[in-house]
């Protein structure tokens, strides 16, 4: 267990003038110890052959020693704890002494709203968005300690409404085993496990673990729970089952009045005298994942003291902007470096590497000037590792001072395997999210990203309920487009291992596409739930829902389900397959959408009947303004997306600047726009060209 710093605290008791035989009761003890450690020491003066010693303890429990001048104790959660003795040796003394129990680990937020309610007043979450439920079961923890080891450690809940505690037990996962000072920890019914993606080093301090029926177990009970507005209470406890925080929650603090549409949350900042006493209060708004915030929005909590342990900031002037990570002989993997800012920047002496426990593999040499505005690229013979385009990989750029000490400053950049010679970049250059790129551009602005042949067109990821409020999986579906003039096959033969292999959709669901699909120029896909071919119930259900005829091509089943309050949806090919002896096929992402039911994506498609259309199919899918919810006529599965009404595009309610920038993107695309189904909209005088003859119907819609 943690023990922080142990100053020596000598508390005296005045007897006055007290006898020479009377015994000294004087309680030499540590001032500060960690909730729930152990091995802590008491004493007081040896007063001789046939001295009694009586020790008691308040918030703790004596381990040994007892009867003796000197005992060992265990700290328990509370915010203090008690010493005293009773020393008996002709004559009696007795003295007590308070001893400061510093808070390791502390809960912070849970979620008691019910699953047919909403949060208060309008009331949302930062992640969550508005929802039923508020994302469901869960709960939020924030670690004090740092170097925290919490493997085997149990999580213990108890309410009004069950009669026994319900216990979640951490597993002995390496991921349990460093938690840094800061980290929040949720854990979810309702989310997939984040733990992958947790690393202080650079900014990353959320780390959700998903307890429920059916997963893997890797981090947590798999196990359903229960968070309530119940008088629901948490005690956390360490491997041996001493409690080291709680119980907390309602009924402790605060006393009562969590309503059912409503969180309970800690209103101070995190440290290591909060105690289940301190300032939980009710609220109408939540902060899953994130700093508690309250008063309306006017405080927030503060986590800086905490996270100090580990030096980072985000780099904004000098980033990586581009990587080139498959590439066969005689090519070289390289890293390209942009300076955005207005002025020259020397980049000697930092340091650049692909392995977050050690980064600093490559020492950029001195003097490196990157120009304002400019770049410079390093190849793998300079940097020396190199980049796994098969797996995928991470680089990071770390600041150093005059002296080469890591300042905390820090960029880095994530992502999958690669297909040969394509490179990853940012986009919009310099400040973007990285996307494979359509060229590549060492040392030069970066190009526009890669899109297609297939992209994901539209997605129906919550149909209206049926009755009851239950979810209509059989009315969901992802549709697929063919953007280019030629047919595509979703399999990949590969001629080395004479091998082929199908493309998949994966994230939120799973399908893999058998060996004879292709999408015809131009043509759609529909992948569902159901088995098109088994199911024919489902399948004659579905074709009546959308108003098909049942010529459109529908595959299926998925696997899994489209969250109704987000996800990431992804459409993946397969690469080369890597030899024995750890033979694997990579999997090279197309495209993602990651969708959220709440802004700034469009709202209407979480359950009120409209799909998601993607706007301009051969612009990049993973940005809310490049998808709108289908129009009054309803989804569109297995056809050209619906037409914007009077030129608006993006679904704000005005024709403006932004959608002017699509129309000028049908004016510039091959065959006048109209390989673009939402250009079809644009040609108003009919001619079957979107062109300047259109612009005019254009500009009168858009000045109107």
């Amino acid at each position: 267990m943690l023990n922080r710093s142990i100053p020596v605290l000598t508390l005296l008791w005045a007897l006055g003038a007290a006898a020479q035989a009377e015994p000294d009761c004087t309680i030499t003890i540590e001032s500060e110890v960690s909730a729930g450690s152990a091995g802590h020491a008491a004493s007081v003066a040896d007063a001789g052959v046939g001295a009694t010693y009586d020790w008691n303890i308040a918030g703790g429990i004596i381990t040994g020693g007892a009867g003796t001048p000197e005992i060992t104790y265990t700290a328990g959660p509370a915010g203090t704890l008690t010493l005293g003795v009773t020393v008996v040796a002709g004559t009696s003394c007795s003295d007590s002494a308070d001893v400061t129990v510093n808070a390791v680990i502390i809960l912070n937020e849970y979620n008691a709203v019910s699953g047919s309610q909403f949060l208060e007043s309008g009331g949302t979450d930062t992640f969550w968005g508005r929802v039923l439920g508020n994302g469901d079961d869960w709960f939020e923890l924030v670690v004090i300690a740092d170097h925290l080891d919490m493997r085997g450690w149990q999580l213990v809940m108890s309410d009004s409404d069950h009669l026994e505690d319900l216990t979640l037990y951490l597993t002995s996962h390496e991921i349990w085993s460093d938690l840094r000072s800061g980290t929040i920890i949720t854990v979810s019914e309702e989310l997939a496990n984040n733990a992958d993606e947790y690393a202080p080093e650079i900014g990353r301090w959320w780390l959700n673990v998903k307890a429920a029926d059916g997963t893997s177990g890797s981090y947590i009970t798999a196990s359903n729970f229960w968070v309530n507005n119940d008088n629901w209470q948490l005690t956390i406890r360490d491997l041996s089952g001493v409690a080291i925080y709680g119980p907390a929650g309602e009924g402790i603090q605060p006393t009562g009045g969590v309503g059912s549409d409503e969180v309970c949350k800690l209103e101070e900042d995190p440290s290591t005298a909060t105690t289940p006493l301190s300032s939980y209060n009710d609220g109408g708004s939540s902060t899953f994942g994130s700093p508690n915030v309250w008063d309306g929005g006017a405080s927030s909590q503060d986590l800086a003291a905490l996270r100090s342990v580990v030096p980072y900031y985000p780099l904004v002037d000098v980033r990586i902007n581009e990587v080139l990570t498959h590439t066969d002989p005689p090519f070289e993997d390289w890293i390209e470096i942009h300076n955005a800012s207005d002025a020259p920047v020397d980049i000697g002496g930092w340091y650049l590497s692909d392995d977050l426990a050690n980064l600093t593999m490559f020492q950029i040499p001195e003097p490196t000037v990157v120009d304002a505005h400019g770049y410079v690229a390093f190849s793998e013979s300079e940097f020396g590792f190199g980049l796994n385009s098969s797996r995928g990989d991470e680089v990071y750029l770390s600041e150093a001072d005059a002296v080469g000490v890591m300042t905390g400053g820090r960029d880095f950049v994530e992502f999958g395997p690669a297909p040969n010679g394509v490179s990853f970049g940012r986009f919009p250059n310099g400040t973007g999210p990285l996307y494979a790129m359509s060229e590549q551009t060492r040392e030069e602005a970066n190009a526009y990203p890669l899109v297609g042949p297939v992209v994901i067109n539209e997605i129906m990821y919550r149909p209206p309920d049926l009755p009851g409020g239950v979810d209509n999986v059989d009315h969901e579906y992802v549709e697929l487009h063919n953007v280019t003039d030629s047919p595509v096959g979703l399999f990949t033969f590969f001629p080395g291992p004479s091998e082929t292999h199908a493309w998949r959709l994966t994230g939120g669901v799973s399908f893999t596409f058998s060996l004879d699909t292709i999408i015809p120029p131009h043509g759609y896909l529909i992948v569902v739930s159901f088995d098109p071919v088994t199911e024919p119930i489902k399948l004659a259900d579905f074709l009546a829902a959308y108003g098909l005829d049942g010529s459109e091509p529908l595959v299926g089943p998925y696997s899994g389900k489209l969250r109704n309050t987000g996800e990431s949806v992804e459409l993946r090919k397969p690469d080369t397959p890597q030899p024995a002896p750890e033979y694997f096929v990579p999997y090279v992402l197309v495209e993602d959408v990651p969708y959220t039911s709440s802004p700034p994506w469009p709202i209407a498609p979480a359950g009120l009947g409209p799909s998601l259309e993607r706007i301009v199919p051969t612009l990049v899918g993973n940005v809310p303004t490049n998808w709108r919810a289908s129009s009054v006529s309803g989804p569109t599965p297995g056809r050209v997306n619906t037409c914007p009404l009077d030129g608006d595009f993006d679904g704000d309610g005005d024709v403006d600047l932004n959608d002017f920038g699509f129309f000028a993107e049908c004016v510039s695309a091959p065959g006048g726009g109209l390989i673009l189904p939402c250009c079809t909209c644009l040609d108003f005088d009919g001619d079957d060209d979107v062109d300047l003859s259109d612009f005019a119907e254009f500009q009168t819609r858009f000045s109107g």
